[in-house]
Parts: structure tokens; C-alpha cells; sequence
């Protein structure tokens, strides 16, 4: 479609459609379709590169129960380019708490987005009217959508890691490893960064590959509305539908307790870049899945009860990844090549990681790591400003809570190594007027929550690993 067809076509969109999903079951690639009433239409591709499991297989009832719910995760990235208020589907049906899941990970997933472009996505997203193959949905769902309990899901004993190239998940796979459990990696569309660190790590990487569509670059080059989706629930999906084709019956992901602290406050409701890393929908995705999935699909965080600044700790306990790791996302931007270096070290991740790494590792093997030392750059002192809750408000990353980043510069500012560096000297002053007393704080962050998910083994495996034992 041409530039200026493309202006024409997307003029005032006032419906939403998914279109349905088709699957070619030999070579494991499944296509999503979806459109505007203005002509626009998109298909992403995800390939999972095996056979699905076949019609008649008893896993195929799960596998599709996912699919279902992977399309309307996936088309939040082609929905929000115009927000329409009317929403459509066709060759599906929903009950009313699965619509409900949806416009509950929309609107919160959304949050961000809606914020940064000044529109209210709370007022736009609409599941609950939603049209099923031309008939509005009653008060129950779709009238189609009634069905059986989902029959329990037997799957080969093993779990699967979400593998993101950063320490958190490479901290659930040394807690895995040390307890000698089965498990593969996973990753979808894996840069560098990634496939070195499963290299390093020894075990088996699955690869999922995510092709969007490229009409929606072209709508983003001409004014479309753009931001952050909720990609953790899009791979969470996505793991949890490979479970149906590789065979693993525990989908672990690595986010930990500090996901939930949101970024700000706005009109009453907190906005949290991290949401669909947070524990709130981590619990609606598991309560999904057991009422539309079935049982013996476990999904959950491992490091749900540690905090950023605990996971650092227990980082530095290998080094096996220190030449490969990396948490700064400008190595895994979409339309992007590869980056010459794993740190571009002027981003809040980068800034952060430094941080509280700092707390663990001797200083040699960290500016090893990172080629540059972060804290005695004196251009870097409004970026962690904001880390520590001096400037601004938390930035939009993954990143920690401000309290652990005070701590976390606090600490070091009773460290020899560290207290003298620009940016410990500059702000730590600032700081122990605002917080003369840190230590109850340092011990609460080194110290796991009871707040998870966690199956009774698992949590064993980490209170051990994190213990020395």
C-alpha cells in the first residue's frame, strides 16, 4: 500500500477486527490476522519451528485455548495505532472473564502508552461490547462461547526458562541448575546477546520466531500512534503455547518483586511500565489458564521473592556470562542492527545494572563488564537523579525501585572503592538528609518475600541457592 493510501485508508478507523488465526500444523507457523473498517489489514506470523500437535492430539485443545488468547495479546501492537472504541471478532468466542482479562491487560498494558500520547485508552478500550461474527456479546460473553472445563494437560516433566539475555533470567537458570532441574531455554527472535549467554549457560535454546507485520512501521512512519505494549504477556503466551509443541510442563520467567512498583501516578491510577511483569498479572494470566487451559500447565516467576538488588548478589556467584550478559534493551530494538557493543551506558537500565552491581561485584570485573565506569561519569548524575527519586519520576524501564536504589548508593557510599566516584560523592550526601537510615532497608531488600507464586519445590530451590546451599 502507498504512502498516500496508506493516509487515505487509516483517516478515522471506528472498528477494531481480529480476524482469526490460521495455522499450517507441518511447519509450526501460525498467522494472526487483523483489520481496520478502513481497509487496513495485518497479518504477524509466529513461527514455532516444529510440527504443532496434531487435530486429533489430546494437546490440541490446550494449544489452541493459548492461540486464542496469543491473537488478542498480539493485536494490542496493530489496535493501538487508532484506538478505535469498537472491537470485533470473528470465528471466536469468549466468555465475559476472559473478555474481561482482556480489557483489564489493554487498559493496563496500555498504561504507559496511553499516558506519554495523551489519550485515555481506559475510555477506548471496549471488550465488553465486542461483536462475535456480527452478533454483540451478552452479559455472559459470547453466546458461542460456553464450554467444557479444559481436561487436564499432561506434558513431559521439565521446565522451560524465558531466556532474556539479562541477569535476571540467567540467575533463574544457575538456581535451576544447582538443583539439578530438567530444563531448556526459550527466546523469541534472539539477538546475539542471547544466543551467547544460552551458549555459556550449556542448555538446549528453543527458538520461537515473531514476524509483525510491516504495514504497521509504515503507519508508525506516518503519524500512527506508537509506544509500549505489554510484551511480557505477548512471550508469556507464546512459551505457553511452545509448551503444546517441545514438550515442558513449567513455564518459568524471571521477574522479580520490584516489578510491581509503578513509574507514576496519574489522576488516581498508578502507571506501571512493568505491568505485565508485575505479580497482579501474573496471578490473572495462572487463573486464566487454569480455567480455560486446564491443569499441569504451571506458569510463574521464579524470582518473584527477591528484589533487583538481591538478584545482583546472586549474580556475581558465577561469571560464566560476564563476556555475553547484557540489560540494555538498545541491543534487542525491533528494526535495529546489531549493536557494536552489549552497553550503550547512557540508559536507565544501563545506569541501574551498573548500580547495583556495584554492590556485588569488585569493581575490576564489573568495568570489565561494562567496558566504563558508570558512577565517576559526571554526565550520568541527572540519570541516576531519577533512579534514587531526587529528579523527575522513576524512568520508563525496567528498572528497580527508587528505595533499593537509594539503598543501593548508599551502601556503596560506605565503600572505600565507590564513596569518592561523581556520582556516589554528588548525591548520597543529598540522599542520607532524606534517609539518614538505610540499614533496615538494605536487610528488607536482601531478605525474600512470601508474596509468589511459587510451587512448594521451587521456592526450596531458591531460598537454597540464595542461602550458599
Amino acid at each position: 500500500m502507498a504512502t498516500s493510501d496508506l493516509r487515505n485508508a487509516a483517516g478515522t478507523p471506528s472498528l477494531f477486527t481480529f480476524r482469526g488465526v490460521e495455522t499450517d500444523d507441518r511447519s509450526g507457523d501460525v498467522r494472526f490476522r487483523y483489520a481496520y473498517d478502513t481497509g487496513i489489514e495485518f497479518c504477524e506470523a509466529v513461527g514455532f519451528n516444529a510440527p504443532l500437535p496434531s487435530p486429533d492430539s489430546a494437546l490440541r485443545a490446550g494449544f489452541d485455548a493459548v492461540v486464542e488468547a496469543l491473537n488478542v495479546a498480539l493485536g494490542v501492537s496493530y489496535y493501538k495505532a487508532f484506538l478505535p472504541s469498537r472491537m470485533a471478532f470473528q470465528g471466536a468466542a469468549f466468555a465475559a472473564p476472559q473478555l474481561e482479562f482482556f480489557q483489564k491487560l489493554y487498559v493496563n498494558g496500555l498504561g504507559e502508552f496511553g499516558y506519554r500520547n495523551r489519550v485515555n485508552v481506559s475510555e477506548r478500550v471496549d471488550f465488553r461490547n465486542a461483536r462475535f461474527d456480527g452478533q454483540r456479546a451478552s452479559a455472559n460473553g459470547a453466546s458461542a462461547a460456553s464450554r467444557p472445563a479444559p481436561a487436564p494437560v499432561h506434558l513431559p516433566r521439565r521446565s522451560v526458562v524465558l531466556l532474556g539475555g539479562g541477569k535476571d533470567s540467567l540467575v533463574s537458570v544457575e538456581i535451576l541448575r544447582a538443583a539439578e532441574e530438567p530444563m531448556v531455554l526459550l527466546a523469541v527472535n534472539p539477538k546475539k546477546p542471547i544466543a551467547d549467554c544460552a551458549r555459556a549457560s550449556g542448555f538446549p535454546l528453543i527458538t520461537v520466531t515473531r514476524n509483525l507485520d510491516p504495514l504497521l512501521f509504515k503507519l508508525n512512519e506516518n503519524g500512527a500512534l506508537n509506544g509500549h505494549v505489554p510484551i511480557t504477556a505477548i512471550v508469556s503466551l507464546i512459551a505457553l503455547a511452545g509448551a503444546f509443541v517441545h514438550g515442558y510442563d513449567t513455564v518459568i520467567l524471571s521477574n522479580e518483586r520490584s516489578a510491581d512498583e509503578g513509574n507514576i501516578v496519574d489522576a488516581g491510577v498508578q502507571i506501571n511500565h512493568q505491568y505485565s511483569k508485575a505479580s497482579e498479572f501474573e496471578e490473572d494470566l495462572r487463573n486464566y489458564l487454569a480455567s480455560y487451559v486446564g491443569a499441569g500447565l504451571a506458569y510463574f516467576s521464579l524470582l518473584r521473592p527477591l528484589s533487583e538488588l538481591h538478584i545482583a548478589q546472586l549474580m556475581a556467584k558465577v561469571d560464566r556470562y560476564d563476556a555475553c550478559f547484557t540489560s540494555c534493551n538498545r541491543a534487542f530494538r525491533l528494526q535495529q542492527e546489531q549493536p557494536a557493543q552489549r552497553w550503550c551506558l547512557d540508559c536507565p537500565k544501563c545506569r541501574f545494572a551498573f548500580l547495583i552491581l556495584a554492590t556485588a561485584l569488585d569493581r575490576p570485573r564489573l568495568q570489565g563488564i561494562f567496558g566504563a565506569n558508570l558512577l565517576d561519569a559526571p554526565p550520568q548524575l541527572p540519570g541516576y537523579a531519577e533512579l534514587v527519586g531526587l529528579a523527575g519520576h522513576k524512568p520508563w524501564e525496567c528498572v528497580g525501585e527508587i528505595d533499593e536504589s537509594r539503598a543501593a548508593l548508599l551502601h556503596l557510599a560506605d565503600d572505600p572503592v565507590w564513596r569518592d566516584t561523581a556520582v556516589v560523592s554528588s548525591l548520597a550526601p543529598r540522599l542520607r538528609r532524606e534517609t539518614p537510615d538505610t540499614r533496615q532497608t538494605w536487610d528488607g531488600l536482601l531478605t525474600p518475600s512470601s508474596r509468589h507464586f511459587l510451587p512448594a519445590k521451587y521456592e526450596r530451590m531458591v531460598h537454597a541457592y540464595a542461602s550458599g546451599r
